[in-house]
This record gives C-alpha cells, structure tokens and sequence, in this order.
C-alpha cells in the first residue's frame, strides 16, 4: 500500500506567509476528478495518475498517489517516490479573496477549493501550493505575494478592534489607553460605562474572539463539506439503483443527474413513480442470502440488495409494504 502524501498541514505557514485552514477546503470538486499532475502542468500528457483515499487526519489532509504504470514517464516518477526520492505533493487551489483574511496576528484562507494536487520535486516549504483564480487560471507569484501584502496591515496603521484585524499597537504613539464605542465594549465583554480601557487588554480580547470566530468558522466548513460529500454519495446511489432497475438509460443519466442535484427528494419520488424493467440485469441479480422479514430488515440492505430482494420476491415485498396490486 503506498504511503499517503500530505496535501495540507493547517500548522504549516506556506511559502507565501499564510496557513490554509484543512477543514474548509472543499473536495467536492476534485473527488470527480482527483487529478495527480506533475509540477502542475495541466495537460494530459502530464497527467501522471490519479489520487485515492483523500481524507482528513485531525490537521492534515492526506491522499494516497495511484500512478498510471503503464505511462513510462509516470512509472519513473512512482520509481522515485517508491524509493524514497521523491516524498512530496502540492496543492493547486481555487479561492475567493475575502477567504484569505488576518485573523489575530496571522493571515489565515479559511475556505478554498481543492482544484488538484501535484508531484514536485523541490517545493519551496513543506507545505507548498499554486493558486487558481475562480476561472481556473493559474497565478503567478508576483499576484499572490501582492495580494497577501494588500491584506497586511501597513506600519502605522490602526484597525478598529470591531474589524478582523488586529490593532496596530504602535510603539512611537505611545499609547497605553483607547477609547471604544458602546458597541465594541459590548462585543469584548468590557464595562460599558468606562470606555476607555488598556490596549493590551483591547488586544487580547480581539485575538481570543478571532480565534474563536476562526474555529467556527472552520467546524461550520467542516459540516457543510461533510454534508455536500453524503449528498453526491446519496445521489450516485440513487442514480445507479435507478439505472440498474431500468428506470432510465444510460444516456438519460445526466438528466436524473441535474434533477437531484437540484432537490435529492423530487429525484427519489420522480424514480419511485417510474416501474422497474425486467432486464436479463434485473434477472440475474444475486439473489439475497440476509433473512428479511420485517422492514428494519429491508432498510438494513444495500441498495442493490434492497432491488434484488423486490425482483426476487414480489410478493412478500408486497406484502411487507401493503402495496397493492
């Protein structure tokens, strides 16, 4: 089994000075085409295999490297890796600007999408990465490094306590107070009735709530990825239960396909009302060798299980849900 690569360790400040949350980066894109490119070339002729078990380990996220070996130029670079020389990936990832945020004293992306990962030889840290625009165009480095040092605050500048960014605590105005409205008092817990209050505490209040804001922010991300994976897994489900029991051909798929991306419910009703056919598929399903005898026992199976239990056995399927004939 080949040894799992590691795509992001959200502890790592990458090369560019930013560290990239790992449980909001988005997979649903590249679990369709998880794509292992060399040195982010993105043509077919550098497609050097594909990625498997991408998955996320606390911090990290991880995926093991499946290599086309019948590519000679991809069974040289599995040669490498296999033996040790090679050991490193990097990300390619698409993101919207307002992700990419100072969050306490760091620049932290809270949300992106992985686009494809990549063998490299050298990367510039440990954690490197290439980043896409939302067309899919890559970035050069001079872009990137000007849009992290637009994010930056500048020397001398103060940022209100209210806004993401920490207060610029600059030495030469030798300020050891600061006033704060009614409503930032209220957001930092502080005494309404004494506005004016240390900045150090100022401070410290900020970095406590952006890191709290930091952390919901990336189990919130974390949820609604979690969420988008077991609706595709749902609907590849349903659509291959549906194509196996005739309902529809396979041209037709891609149709059912938009269906339930649009509303997973209205496709499971639009495919309950549509009769199953008797194929020679439908007839040569293995059949169930799970006693079922209840409907807790029916909803146990798979859902290839559940249809070859129906095709079986017609009538105590019947029976079990009063259908009527």
């Amino acid at each position: 089994m080949p040894k799992p690569f590691v795509f992001n360790d959200q502890n790592q400040v990458n090369s560019y000075g930013f560290r990239i949350v790992t449980s909001g980066i988005s997979l649903k894109r590249f679990k369709k085409n998880p794509m292992m490119l060399n040195n982010h070339w993105n043509s077919t002729g550098n497609v050097l295999g594909r990625w498997e078990n991408v998955t996320v380990d606390k911090d990290l996220l991880l995926g093991e490297p499946v290599f086309d070996m019948d590519d000679k130029d991809a069974a040289l670079v599995a040669g490498k890796v296999e033996r040790e020389f090679i050991k490193t990936c990097s990300m390619g990832i698409s993101f919207n600007r307002e992700d990419l945020q100072i969050i306490g004293d760091e620049l932290i992306m809270t949300k992106c999408e992985l686009y494809e990962c990549s063998i490299v030889a050298v990367p510039s840290n440990a954690n490197s990465i290439r980043l896409y625009n939302q067309e899919g165009e890559l970035l050069k480095d001079e872009e990137v490094k000007k849009l992290c040092l637009s994010i930056m605050p500048t020397e001398g500048e103060t940022i209100p306590p209210t806004q993401t960014r920490t207060l610029d605590l600059n030495p030469k105005n030798n300020m050891k107070k600061i006033t704060l409205s009614i409503a930032a008092l209220t957001a930092l817990s502080f005494d309404k009735t004494a506005p004016e209050v240390d900045v150090e505490a100022v401070e410290t209040a900020v970095l406590k709530l952006s890191k709290e804001n930091a952390e919901n922010k990336g189990k919130l991300l974390a949820m609604q990825t979690e969420k988008e994976n077991q609706e595709a897994e749902e609907l590849k489900a349903l659509l291959d239960a549906g194509q196996l029991a005739g309902k529809f051909a396979a041209p037709k798929r891609e149709e059912f396909e938009a269906l339930g991306k649009a509303s997973l419910s209205i496709l499971k009703t639009t495919l309950d009302s549509i009769p199953s056919k008797t194929t020679l598929a439908n007839q040569t399903v293995t059949p169930v060798s799970i006693g079922v005898a209840t409907k807790e026992d029916f909803q146990k199976l798979s859902l290839n299980e559940q249809l070859a239990f129906k095709n079986s056995n017609p009538d105590e399927y019947n029976k079990m849900f009063n259908v009527k004939k």
